[in-house]
């Protein structure tokens, strides 16, 4: 068990692959930016503390906070934990060798947990932060239900995600084209949970009461939510050992639960070699060039869900914010108008601002959907092959960035004329947002070519490494919000 799980635990949980002179220098960005959003949350939850000090109940923050990482870590997990559980490229080594199952299993949750422990550091850990100093706490038994929490807090979600994982990659491993069932399953899974984290807050006021009112409707359906608020307002021995108990028995469970399919499960998915039939019989439709590389481009991005999912959720997050503006509009203005005292504009006058609302919309699904940003990457040894091939570099890179266009602006040209269906833009201002809506996924998908030709990574060891912990996709992801914070602030002025 040690041995495996210090093999398992070498590989692939580098954060980012940076190329530095020393192995020092390869770790500062990570750190700074690490710190940078470290101090941000701190920030936000210093605000909330100040806020709930005035109504007496800080717990409420803790366990806010606690919910918000346990979404996070579900949300991620969700999508991860199929590929992590059952589609490993040392499946066929492992199963080859007289090692236990729920050893195996084990060893990639305790994988999956050190990754997601890193959202324990950067959302929670600000708020014990930020309770302790607001409320000037400073029991020795308060910072050790804090650190028990930030050990324990992952381990419910990291559990639901695995048997969600187990679920759809049972479920998918039964269709022919078993990558696309996973993902519609996924998302699937994602809306649902979306919609019911939505509907615990009803209210858009910002108040000392409504945070302690969501908190205790957290309360009454999450234990360990509960299990930490209480104990960090009021230490019980008996609930704490009971909250230990609970996560590892949970823990166990899983392990149980997932090892026992395990076998069934690679063997239907085929991520174990099996001998294929040969055939002489071939045929070969003949396409053009760039065809056949938009081609490959769309069967390698929906047969990666890691890639499908990480990149259509800005997409998705898109739809969903103007479906639920066009719905909920007339409530929003009468909530924005009544709960902020001497509200400068009208109803009608906000209404001017919708074309704009709707660029920024744009904007944030182009900015935050970076494709091109992985797609050479993940060519692994393959680019090798491509290289030989008697197409130019030029072409190759034009067809990537074509594919890309095709799945981004349906999508979002879909949004954009529901936005003018329901709210009656003019022509010019449906002219210019269309424009924009072609315009501003062409240049992130060029913007996401560069940086892959900077930051390109074939050595990864999974799809996941490099959609998920490459460089490329880290300045990607940065680079975007950046330039969509700089367009709503110039805009704003």
């Amino acid at each position: 068990l040690f041995s495996l799980l210090k093999a398992t635990m070498s590989g692939g949980l580098q954060l980012f692959n940076y190329r530095g002179k020393t192995e020092r220098s390869r770790h500062i960005m990570p750190l700074v930016l690490g710190a940078m959003i470290w101090s941000s949350m701190l920030t936000g939850a210093g605000a909330i503390a100040f806020a709930l000090k005035q109504d007496g109940h800080g717990t409420a923050l803790l366990a806010l906070f606690a919910l918000v990482t346990s979404v996070v870590i579900l949300m991620e997990g969700i999508y991860k934990s199929g590929d992590l559980l059952f589609k490993p490229k040392d499946n066929d080594l492992l199963l080859s060798m007289p090692i236990p199952r729920r050893y195996i299993i084990f060893t990639r949750i305790a994988k999956f947990y050190i990754s997601e422990f890193l959202y324990c550091i950067i959302f929670l850990s600000p708020a014990i932060v930020a309770y302790a100093v607001t409320f000037e706490i400073n029991a020795p038994l308060y910072w050790l239900v804090a650190i028990t929490a930030l050990l324990f807090i992952p381990i419910v979600p990291i559990a639901l995600s695995c048997i969600i994982g187990l679920i759809s990659s049972a479920i998918s491993s039964r269709f022919k084209h078993k990558n696309i069932f996973q993902v519609i399953l996924s998302f699937a899974f994602l809306i649902l949970m979306s919609v019911y984290v939505v509907a615990i807050n009803t209210s858009a006021d910002f108040n000392g009461r409504t945070m302690m009112a969501i908190s205790d409707g957290i309360s009454k359906y999450y234990y360990p939510v509960k299990a930490f608020s209480d104990l960090a307002g009021d230490f019980n021995l008996w609930q704490y050992l009971l909250f230990v108990g609970i996560n590892l028995a949970t823990l166990a469970i899983t392990i149980l639960i997932v090892s026992s399919f395990y076998t069934k499960i690679v063997s239907r998915l085929g991520t174990v070699k099996k001998n294929m039939i040969s055939s002489d019989s071939y045929s070969f439709p003949r396409h053009s060039q760039t065809f056949t590389i938009i081609k490959k481009e769309f069967t390698k991005y929906f047969n990666t869900p890691v890639l499908l999912v990480n990149t259509a959720m800005g997409l998705v997050l898109f739809l969903v914010a103007i479906i639920a503006l066009c719905l909920k509009y007339d409530d929003f203005i009468g909530s924005l108008t009544s709960s902020v005292e001497d509200f400068p504009l009208t109803a009608e006058q906000i209404g001017t601002y919708l074309p704009s609302v709707n660029v920024a919309l744009v904007l944030f699904a182009s900015l935050m959907t970076y494709i091109t940003a992985t797609t050479l990457s993940l060519e692994g040894k393959a680019f090798n092959l491509l290289k030989t091939l008697p197409i130019s570099g030029r072409k190759v890179l034009t067809a990537k960035v074509f594919a890309a266009m095709l799945i981004m602006v349906p999508a979002i040209m879909v949004g954009s004329i529901i936005m003018f269906a329901r709210f009656h833009f003019d022509i010019l201002q449906m002219i210019l947002v269309l424009i924009m809506v072609i315009a501003a996924p062409l240049v992130t998908e060029l913007i996401g070519v560069l940086i892959d030709l900077r930051y390109a990574r074939f050595n990864a060891e999974t799809d996941a490494v490099v959609v998920k912990q490459s460089a490329g996709v880290m300045v990607a992801t940065f680079l975007g919000f950046g330039m969509l914070i700089s367009v709503l602030l110039k805009t704003s002025k």
